[in-house]
């Protein structure tokens, strides 16, 4: 569980999984307010959400060929290690041309 804790960011928002004591994991915003649960290991490398917006998602540690992490795939939330990481799974891809104003 340790190679997976640390920052994570979902596009460009920064959120922090932690190792509790209780043997359990927790992903919430690096700081402030926003979508934060708590995850018990199911066995087989899966964890599930135990309250808030993720309860009853499964959280998933997809690896490279490695072994070493690639990026956390929770339902819809796909976290990559630095926003919107180069090679990283992005949901819809990442324009080429980077962010850019509207208008």
């Amino acid at each position: 569980m340790l190679d997976l804790a640390g920052p994570w960011y979902w596009g460009t928002s920064p959120s922090v999984l932690r190792v509790t004591a209780d043997g359990l994991i927790a992903l919430g915003p690096l700081a402030g307010g926003g979508r934060r649960s708590r995850f018990r290991a199911n066995g087989d490398g899966t964890w599930t959400g135990l309250e808030g917006y993720f309860a009853g998602e499964v959280l998933r540690a997809v690896r490279r060929p490695d072994g070493t992490v690639d990026h956390l795939d929770l339902g819809t939330f796909v976290f990559t290690r630095q926003p919107y990481e180069e090679g990283a799974a992005v949901p819809g891809g990442v324009d080429p041309e980077g962010w850019r104003g509207i208008g």
